[in-house]
This record gives structure tokens, sequence and C-alpha cells, in this order.
């Protein structure tokens, strides 16, 4: 099946800060993170306004501002649930149902349709987010390829750092193409100008020191001049 997603279990292997944040974790706070891109063009999205408040009791308004290379960061919230409502070039977006708990990140990642200006409504927790997305870049030539996306715990959506993460093709055999990195501190990984076609990406973290899995996504079509996002999803607690 094209993107399927398996789980297996394998032999431990040790990485160096493989499921842990590299940030320091305070024990009474979280912290709300994420990357703003172009839906059409993957490319990273500076000065897009954030604004963070919470729900329910938590009585909280927080403002941030994307930087050159995408990023934004609400550090300091007190557990609870959160919305993020971001707006660049006349475009308003809004995450709802954000669950921020101590000591993790919740990586909330927001793509804007530059020139169709309509609003957006996501619910956080919405399957659908799980789902693999493609464009198109000026950036990368016909005979290349961009893969990217994250690594992210199911249950908690806290990121995955220092997971090692492969994609293997075209081809998958012998004689096929490998690329190797490790996601950084929101669980992100990207492999720039890939030959073109069909790809299986994995990932490989540890539980607790019980052991080493693997989460794969298989018959990935990359074309050239273009790119993919592809979102791996983890179960941290299960033995």
């Amino acid at each position: 099946m094209l993107g399927a997603m398996r789980v297996m279990y394998v032999p431990a292997i040790v990485l160096a800060g493989c499921g842990a944040s590299q940030r320091p974790a305070v024990a009474n706070e979280g912290t709300i993170a994420g990357l703003a891109r172009d839906h059409d063009t993957g490319d990273p999205i500076a000065k897009a306004e954030i604004r963070i408040r919470g729900a329910g009791e938590i009585a909280i308004a927080r403002a941030a501002t994307t930087d050159r290379a995408g990023l934004y960061e609400a550090p300091h919230l007190r557990p609870g649930r959160y919305t993020v409502t971001a707006s660049f070039a006349g475009q308003p977006i809004e995450v709802d149902d954000i669950t921020v708990r101590a000591g993790n990140i919740a990586v909330v990642d927001l793509t804007f349709t530059l020139g169709r200006p309509d609003p957006q409504y996501t619910v956080f927790s919405d399957p659908k987010s799980g789902a693999i997305s493609r464009f198109r870049s000026p950036h990368v030539a016909a005979e290349a390829a961009i893969i990217e996306g994250s690594v992210a715990d199911s249950a908690t959506r806290a990121p995955v750092v220092g997971a090692a993460v492969t994609a293997t093709g075209p081809g998958g055999g012998a004689g096929s193409s490998t690329v190797e990195t490790i996601t950084d501190d929101l669980g992100h990984y990207r492999f720039e100008l890939v030959p073109p076609g069909a790809y299986t990406v994995s990932a490989y973290y540890s539980i607790g020191g019980r052991g080493q899995i693997e989460v794969r996504r298989g018959g990935i079509e990359v074309d050239g001049g273009g790119g993919v996002i592809v979102p791996l999803w983890v179960e941290l607690e299960k033995p």
C-alpha cells in the first residue's frame, strides 16, 4: 500500500540523544514550537505572527514571530489545552485543542497557502495530520527532489529527538541509494537533492532502554523538482 506505515522491533542500538529532547526540560512547564511553511513550494515563512492562548482555567496569552528559518517557540507554558492562531499575508490559521504537558514540547507546524488566503481551522489531534503531502520548489532542479518530515509520539505529539532516519530508494535493491540523518530538537528531518523515484523512509528510536523500534513508510513516490513531507508517528509508551 502506498505510504503504508509499519512498526517493528529490532535489536537494541545505542543512539546518542535518541528519544529525549536536547532542550532543558522544566518539570512544571511545557513548550509550543513549530515551523511555518508555504504549501506550494515548501519554503519556510518568516515574520508570520503567532498567538497562543490557553483554554479553560489557563488565562494566558503569548505572542511570537517566526524567524528567517520559519521557526517559532513559546516556552514556559502551564500544562493544559491551548489554541495557536497564526497570520501571514492576510491569511489566518487556527489550530485548536493542543495539549501541553509538563517537560514536553508540542510541535505545531503551520502551512500557509500563499495567494489563496482562505482561513484554515485544524484540530491538533486530527488523524489527517499524519498524511503525506507534496510541494513543488523553484529551488530544486528537475533531476533532484527533497524528502522531509517529522518524527513524533502519536499519543503526546512530543518530538522524538535524535532518532535515526533513513530514506532508501529508488529501486530498493542492492544498488539503491540510501541517505541517513538525525532528527533535530523539534523532531524534524530533511534530505536534500535526492534522486527522484520510489522511497522507503524509516525511523529508529529507543524506548526507555528496552530496545530499538523501527517505524517505516514505504512506496513513497518522490517527483523531481519538488518534495514530499512524510510524518512518522511512534508509540513511545508501547512495551
